[in-house]
């Protein structure tokens, strides 16, 4: 049998194991599971019933569940904000790294259907870490890091903005495997979501390399394995594609039986010096078994003990759990994305793949000490949800943020200078870890006053955009440390704009279509 032959019954192959599995799955899910009007639509925080089922109804007939809307609660974390702390009382700062983007690309999704974003939906560093940046790559490290400030635009020049940059270093030449598990949430809430669900992982299935390993687990009132981990070669994509293809949804939300399941799928077929990774496609509204938070990530902790991360992809409006989602990425030592688009979903896997697959440095903390003799007060802008206990930065068992390859991070102060203070403020002191290592690695960065510039207008560009858009976020955040209108942060965004970064003007246009809502 020549090449050519062979390739092609291995196609065939392929195809007639995942088709026997996929009619077992069809009949288990006909006989386990109730149909979308006999679920009851019922939801955590929220009765729907036959009212439900009406609101439901009405959202199809007014257009709304072309919104991905589902009648419910949307959830997220509590609304904190970061206040002014006084040098000469606590001169430590310390929080771990975050580059998620979830809470940007959800707020974008409200704008775009004429909703102004709940406050508590807003995490300032996840819009600022959604943009790129103008720092540059690592020496040898795993990441560089780049500190610049300037007097605020905002709140005149007796407060200044300190940017502390993280760059990740780019991906490895050498090409790791990929153990991928699709984890789907085919529950009656998904019903309006499942085609983007579906496009997004086409996506991602199209930039596997031949030879990972993929398999497909769902969850719904019950849980199936669709398909086990099975390698990816020349013509199995298209195969793969056709058990995405015929996913449906309806019933309840099992997710922590859908977890378990996931994990022992994913397990049975463990790479050793690879990539091992559960991919959650959801809208994190868990209703069925285990569902507190508690419960959940506990579930998840042991599996990281072992190798094996979680990242997870949010979709959907109206019973949509942002707080849930973004969590079980965090304990998973993975990132957490909200899907709003295919756009997205392309830019997701075509752009940030190998920041989403391979990490480069984990549990990351950052400490920044400063010099009480040269500044008065601080305030760290964001990272509420990522606050580190000062005595516990030096242990090496805590928990903090993961860097991919590529990724960006940044972290933005406010700062009230000492009149006549030394040019020391302080130091930036970071540890981390190496993606298989246990003890974390130290590394300190002086912050000078000499690295602040004298005019907001002798910044960079860069620098002053992503000041706009911390400012545009802790508006819609409703910090109270924040007057600025909107148009003001319109004109410095657009003043700020370089390059044709398709990012950054759709920013403006976000800022400008938000200024119609009422």
């Amino acid at each position: 049998m020549n090449e050519e032959d062979e390739m092609r019954e291995r196609g065939m192959s392929i195809r007639f194991y995942t088709l026997l599995i996929m009619l077992g799955a069809l009949v288990c899910l006909m006989g386990c599971e109730n149909s979308l009007l006999n679920s009851g639509l019922t939801s955590t925080d929220t009765n729907v019933g036959s009212d439900g089922l009406n609101e439901y109804s009405s959202a199809l007939d007014d257009g709304i569940g072309s919104r991905d809307y589902y009648p419910g609660e949307e959830r997220h974390g509590d609304l904190t904000y970061n206040g002014f702390v006084f040098t000469d009382e606590d001169n430590l700062s310390t929080f771990g790294v975050d580059v998620d983007a979830g809470s940007y690309t959800f707020g974008r999704k409200k704008i775009n259907e004429g909703i102004i974003p709940a406050p508590s939906s807003v995490r300032v560093e996840e819009y600022i870490n959604y943009f790129n940046q103008d720092y540059p790559a690592p020496a040898n490290e795993p990441f560089s890091v780049n500190i610049d400030g300037a007097p605020s635009p905002f709140r005149s020049d007796s407060l200044h903005l300190l940017r502390i940059g993280l760059m990740g270093r780019e991906a490895s030449t050498e090409e790791i495997p990929w153990n991928l598990t699709f984890l789907i949430d085919v529950s009656g809430s998904m019903i309006r979501r499942l085609d983007l669900v579906k496009s997004s992982l086409n996506i991602l299935v199209d930039n596997m390399r031949l030879g990972d390993q993929v398999s497909i687990c769902t969850y719904a009132g019950s849980v199936g394995t669709v398909l086990n981990p099975t390698d990816l070669q020349e013509n199995d994509a298209d195969a793969i594609k056709a058990i995405i293809a015929d996913l449906e949804a309806g019933g309840s939300t099992a997710m922590a039986s859908g977890l378990q399941n996931a994990y022992d799928v994913n397990s049975s077929g463990f790479l050793d010096g690879g990539v091992n990774r559960i991919i959650v496609c959801s809208d994190g509204d868990a209703n069925v078994g285990a569902t507190s938070h508690e419960d959940i990530l506990e579930l998840i902790q042991e599996y990281v003990d072992q190798g094996i991360t979680l990242s997870t992809l949010g979709f959907g409006s109206g019973n949509y759990n942002d707080h849930l989602m973004e969590q079980l990425a965090d304990q998973g030592n993975g990132n957490y994305y909200y899907i709003d688009s295919i756009d997205e979903a392309e830019r997701l896997f075509t752009e940030e793949l190998s920041g989403v697959m391979e990490v480069i440095a984990k549990d990351v903390k950052i400490q920044v000490e400063f010099n009480s003799a040269s500044v008065l007060r601080y305030r760290l802008i964001g990272y509420e949800n990522r606050d580190i206990d000062d005595d516990q930065f030096e242990n090496d068992s805590t928990d903090a943020g993961e860097i991919g390859a590529g990724h960006r991070v940044t972290a933005l102060y406010e700062l009230e200078l000492v009149q006549g203070g030394s040019n020391n403020l302080g130091i930036v002191h970071l540890r981390y870890k190496m993606p298989d290592g246990e003890t974390d690695i130290p590394f300190d960065v002086p912050v000078l006053e000499s690295d602040l510039v004298s005019s907001f207008s002798q910044a960079s560009d860069r620098f002053r955009f992503t000041a706009g858009v911390a400012e545009y976020a802790e508006i819609i955040r409703e910090s109270p440390h924040v007057q600025t209108p909107l148009h003001a942060v319109e004109e410095l965004i657009a003043s700020s704009l370089v390059g044709s970064d398709e990012r950054d003007t759709e920013l403006l246009e976000l800022i400008r279509e938000l200024q119609t809502i009422e």
